[in-house]
């Protein structure tokens, strides 16, 4: 991470799961709009499974219109990895991903995808265009 610029610090919040600092860096597609168009707190508003995100990623990358954008979020310092290890349990343990509930006028939909170091990229996301 450290060759790569920082699009991004703020809060990510789930109310009664976590908040904490966090920075966004670029992975793949055009992130013209993101660092003016992301809040200071993104607010996480519930789960959502990942069928329903893949079935609408499938029909985004088929759409002329519309570009997919993939951030890698990682905490901002090492007093807020406890949060953010708290977020991603969450989420991975559920087998569901998060669903952010305050997008802005660039950003239509925006969701988290718990990965660990481990867990292979998902095909509906590649090929990368971009840092990677």
């Amino acid at each position: 991470l450290s060759r790569l610029t920082t699009i991004w610090k703020g809060f990510i919040n789930m109310q009664s799961v976590a908040k904490f600092v966090t920075k966004a860096y670029p992975v793949s597609g055009c992130f013209d709009y993101l660092s003016e168009d992301l809040p200071d707190t993104i607010h996480i508003g519930g789960r959502i499974s990942p069928k329903t995100v893949w079935d609408y990623v499938g029909k985004l990358k088929s759409s002329l219109s519309k570009e997919l954008c993939l951030i890698r979020f990682h905490p901002a310092t090492e007093e807020e990895e406890v949060a953010y290890i708290s977020l991603y349990s969450y989420f991975s343990s559920r087998g569901r991903f998060g669903v952010v509930a305050n997008n802005n006028r660039h950003v239509k939909d925006l969701y988290l995808i718990p990965l660990s170091s481990k867990d292979p990229i998902p095909s509906k996301l590649l090929p990368f265009e971009g840092p990677g």
